[in-house]
């Protein structure tokens, strides 16, 4: 009996579990591991806050995709009012990718099984075929196929912070189980980051009573954009994508390009979102395009500016965050953190504000670190990525963006060889292909590797 094991049960391990289900011939082993016991749920998934939305409306959801309105039927069952332009809470979209893979491991081939484990895996070693998998509990698996699933994985402490300070003074990942609220509802929070890590957070906040200031800086002091209630019905023009393909593959070509067609859209009652939503289907070839140096300068001038306006929050979030700047209770401030002075009771941060040399220093009881996931798989601190780091198993993108895959998502070694067992889906694609990190496009990705796999296992 041949074996697949998938290494992380977010969403892309979930659903490349559950498409590899629907299509694998009889007599495989399915193994899916998670160092959590929330299968099919990750960290995007797990909260249990109403006020955390999915950033996509529910019409573009569906973990399958053949069928674009499964997870819109899905939710119709629980509320006959959800339409496609709905914005549901994410607790219901983990309710779903449980069902999902719960049905297709209900529907498998005869002698299909799927096993799930919870546990952390330490190593893979590789033998004559395939590789041995082994977990931090003793327990060892052979595999024919490996799949890493990883997601994300926490941020990096900014200058000045460390885990050290205590849970109740700085958390270092606003999602780990270990955080701790502040002792007093008014005293002063504050946020580094102001992206849609930093609006979830301020959300959770409210909405748990906090009354004191919510402070939220960064450098630029960008702050995250609604989608619209409702889309219009006018027609980005056919061959923009064509002709943004055929400019020179650089930055600056491509933002002229851009710019001068939402200045023309604008006369045709369309809006700069249209545009970018035209965009992602050929985003990762505009990125494949681009040489190495333009990349380069895309991350370090671009990337913030691209990041609010492609990746918006549902309006119904959005509309609370926005009154919550209204009544002053949020406040953004765009600059750096300097300095940062631990008192009794208090953390004292110095903030140069942008185009400014003097500081201003505010008192906060908390700070929490809303930087966003780390990519750089050289500074992550997790015993199996740093074994496939040192073994030379993988290859970390030189930009620390995620993991080098062929076409096939077959995992390159640090020498640039494809792997013949390992593979890998997940937000770190975006290393090849820069537009991974959503569901419309982690979906397709996920079926083609299922598909693939189970061609290669049938062998």
């Amino acid at each position: 009996m041949k074996t697949l094991v998938i290494i992380g049960a977010g969403f892309s391990g979930a659903v490349t579990a559950a498409q590899f289900l629907r299509h694998s011939p009889a007599d495989v082993r399915v193994v899916l591991i998670n160092r959590s016991g929330a299968m099919a749920r990750g960290l995007a998934y797990g909260t249990n806050s109403s006020l955390h939305l999915l950033n996509v409306p529910t019409g573009n959801m569906s973990a399958d995709v053949d069928d674009p309105e499964h997870f819109l039927r899905f939710c119709r069952v629980r509320d006959a009012a959800c339409t496609a332009s709905s914005f549901v809470p994410r607790k219901i979209y983990g309710e779903y990718l449980t069902s999902v893979l719960d049905g297709a491991e209900k529907h498998c081939a005869r002698g299909v099984t799927l096993e799930r484990i919870v546990a952390e895996v330490r190593s893979l070693q590789p033998r004559e075929t395939g590789a041995v998998v082994e977990l931090t509990n003793g327990q060892c698996i052979e595999a024919d196929q490996v799949v890493l699933a990883f997601g994300n994985f926490s941020p990096l402490d900014p200058p000045g912070f460390c885990a050290s300070m205590g849970a109740e003074r700085y958390q270092p990942d606003p999602w780990a189980g270990a955080s701790a609220p502040s002792a007093d509802p008014n005293r002063a929070i504050l946020l580094v980051g102001a992206g849609l890590t930093a609006l979830d957070v301020s959300l959770g906040l409210l909405q748990s009573g906090h009354k004191g200031p919510i402070y939220m800086v960064s450098r630029r002091g960008l702050r995250p954009l609604p989608h619209r209630p409702k889309r219009t019905t006018d027609e980005v023009p056919a061959d923009f994508a064509e002709r943004l393909l055929q400019v020179t593959p650089s930055v600056r070509a491509y933002l002229q390009l851009i710019r001068r067609e939402i200045k023309a859209a604008r006369n045709h009652r369309l809006d700069w979102r249209d545009l970018v939503a035209a965009l992602r289907p050929i985003t990762p070839d505009l990125w494949i395009r681009l040489p190495m140096a333009e990349r380069r300068r895309f991350l370090r001038h671009l990337q913030p500016y691209w990041d609010v306006h492609r990746h918006r929050v549902a309006p119904a979030a959005y509309q609370r965050f926005e009154e919550a700047l209204e009544t002053g209770q949020v406040r953004c401030l765009a600059g750096r953190i300097k300095s940062v002075e631990t008192g009794s009771d208090y953390l004292r941060i110095g903030i140069q504000r942008r185009n400014q040399q003097a500081l201003e220093e505010i008192n906060v009881a908390q700070v929490i670190n809303c930087t966003g996931p780390t990519t750089d798989l050289r500074r992550v601190k997790d015993p199996l990525i740093q074994q496939l780091c040192a073994d030379g198993v993988i290859q970390v993108d030189t930009l620390g963006l995620g993991v080098c895959v062929n076409e096939r998502l077959a995992v390159k070694s640090s020498s640039g060889i494809c792997s013949s067992w390992l593979y890998y889906v997940g937000p770190m694609l975006k290393a090849d292909y820069w537009e991974a990190t959503a569901v419309p496009e982690l979906r397709q990705y996920s079926k083609k590797l299922a598909v693939d796999l189970v061609a290669i296992i049938n062998k």
